[in-house]
């Protein structure tokens, strides 16, 4: 039918299809971004409650205060206000892991799916065989699943006083939770927005160099998880526990220090491989700038590191570090993801099925 009034059908998306699109859009992008900020950010307010030494200033869980308070009472001072701060960060990094997993919904599943069968794959994910999208739903689904489960980890720290061991995983969950959005990160950048040049994906065939390539790439995944997990046991150690009546690693500090310095040079040299790897096989230059983030981070995290271990550990220091921890998960997870999707044929097929041309 012909437009006889002259004026032109308002054709702009509305908020719906902004937050929920049909198609690739740069928000999709920029909620991968987001999600990935948020967690790392995460990792920054947990820092300040440590520092502050508020770890119990919110003294239960899931309560505030023993008395069955859900909020801060005035009695409580700064770290009550600091800790219960932390604990509403929660919301707020469950609202942006929300409109991440809203923004790639239709794209999973363009077609309507039943109510039963979409609460089902809340519990149980997607298959590779049976969607398209099947690993952007499952990440985001990961995403969303681990606040909850960051949440309760949290709280049985408070149960347990801040007992340290309770700290590193806690601090290892929101790792594991920087390492799944920088994977995430990826992804959406190799689908949509024209990455796998870069990466020269255009087939399923290895290139030469890619097995080693790989076993670099699962011996960083090793190394990453082993650096990480000291650098929380070297804090343990420390002064900053959380609080002033909470008890510490009884390791040697300086022992433990060096430790974690070791292992932080190990994985330097692993990374000195991986470069080596790269030009001697000239495998696809997006790798070199996946190690130059690290490279970069990882030189930020030296200058902290040791600038604070020789000037009595100052709190300011300490939260650039912990900055710095968040960022380098991030760093070593991208490169550590192109590293073992770029060197599997299966990973490399399934990619090539997924990449919007």
């Amino acid at each position: 039918m012909t437009n006889t009034t002259g004026v032109e059908p308002d054709t702009r998306p509305t908020i719906g299809e902004k937050l929920v699109p049909h198609r690739y859009t740069s928000w999709v992008k920029k909620m991968a971004w987001a999600v990935a900020i948020a967690n790392i950010f995460l990792i920054v307010s947990g820092g300040i409650v440590r520092l502050t030494g508020s770890g119990l200033g919110c003294d239960a869980w899931p309560r505030c205060t023993s008395d069955g308070s859900w909020t801060t009472t005035p009695e409580m001072g700064v770290h009550g206000l600091v800790e219960f701060g932390n604990r509403l960060l929660t919301f707020v990094l469950m609202a942006v892991t929300i409109l991440a997993f809203l923004s790639i919904l239709r794209i999973v599943f363009p077609q309507r799916i039943a109510p039963s069968a979409f609460i089902r794959t809340l519990f149980t994910g997607l298959r590779a065989h049976n969607n398209r999208y099947s690993d952007l739903y499952n990440l985001t689904l990961l995403l969303l699943w681990g606040i909850p489960l960051q949440a309760v980890v949290g709280g049985i720290s408070v149960w347990l006083k801040l007992n340290p061991w309770m700290i590193t995983a806690h601090y290892m969950l929101s790792a594991l939770m920087i390492a799944i959005a920088a994977i995430y990160v990826n992804r959406v950048y190799r689908y949509f927005s024209g990455t796998y040049r870069a990466e020269e994906l255009t087939s399923a065939d290895l290139p030469a160099g890619t097995s080693l390539l790989r076993a670099l790439g699962w011996l960083g995944v090793i190394l990453v998880f082993i650096l990480i997990f000291m650098g929380t046991v070297t804090t343990g150690t420390g002064p900053h526990a959380g609080d002033a009546n909470t008890h510490r690693h009884a390791f040697d500090p300086v022992l433990i220090t060096r430790t974690h310095g070791m292992t932080v040079w190990i994985y330097c040299a692993s990374v000195l491989a991986v470069f080596v790897t790269v030009k001697r096989y000239a495998l696809p230059k997006i790798l070199l700038r996946s190690l130059l983030f690290v490279l970069v981070v990882l030189a930020y995290q030296a200058i902290v590191g040791y600038t604070q271990y020789f000037n009595g550990l100052p709190i300011w220091l300490v939260e650039l570090h912990l900055l710095g921890s968040g960022v380098f998960t991030l760093a070593a997870g991208s490169l550590i993801e192109r590293q073992l999707t770029l060197t599997n044929p299966k990973q490399r097929e399934l990619a090539l099925q997924r990449i919007q041309r």
